[in-house]
C-alpha cells in the first residue's frame, strides 16, 4: 500500500511540475500577461537598487529566465513521469531551452515588427484611453 502512495504523490509532483512548466514556457498564451512578464518586472526592479539603468536589460533576462524555467520544469516532470530510474539530465538539454526561447524572442520581435503584434507602447497607450 505504502509503495502505491508514494508512487502516487511522485507523479501527482511530477504532473504539477509538467503544468507549472508549461505555465511558465513561452508554449503557454497567458504566460506573458500573468506570470512571465510581472516576475521579470520585478526582477529588473530589484536589480535595479544595485544600479539604476539595469532595469530593463534585467527585465529581459528575467522574462528569458522565466521562459526557460518553464521549459527546464516541464521536460524534467514529462522525463520522471516516463522514466523508472530519473535519467533527466539538465545538460544534455540547456541548448535547446536556451535556442527555444531566443527563436520564440525573435518570432515576438519580428511579429511586433510588421505590426502583427502590438509594441509595448501601443499597449500601454491602449490602456490609459480606458
Amino acid at each position: 500500500m505504502k509503495k502505491h502512495t508514494a508512487d502516487t504523490i511522485r507523479k501527482w509532483w511530477h504532473r504539477t511540475l509538467v503544468f507549472v512548466g508549461f505555465w511558465l514556457s513561452p508554449l503557454s498564451p497567458w504566460n506573458d500577461v500573468f506570470t512571465n512578464l510581472p516576475m521579470a518586472y520585478v526582477f529588473g526592479f530589484v536589480l535595479s537598487f544595485f544600479y539604476a539603468p539595469l532595469f530593463f536589460p534585467m527585465v529581459v533576462l528575467g522574462y528569458w529566465l522565466t521562459n526557460i524555467l518553464g521549459f527546464v520544469l516541464m521536460h524534467y516532470g514529462y522525463a520522471q513521469l516516463h522514466t523508472k530510474h530519473g535519467t533527466y539530465s539538465f545538460q544534455k538539454h540547456w541548448k535547446t531551452y536556451m535556442l527555444a526561447t531566443t527563436i520564440y524572442t525573435f518570432l515576438i520581435v519580428i511579429l511586433i515588427g510588421y505590426g502583427i503584434l502590438p509594441s509595448a507602447q501601443e499597449v500601454l497607450a491602449l490602456t490609459k484611453r480606458i
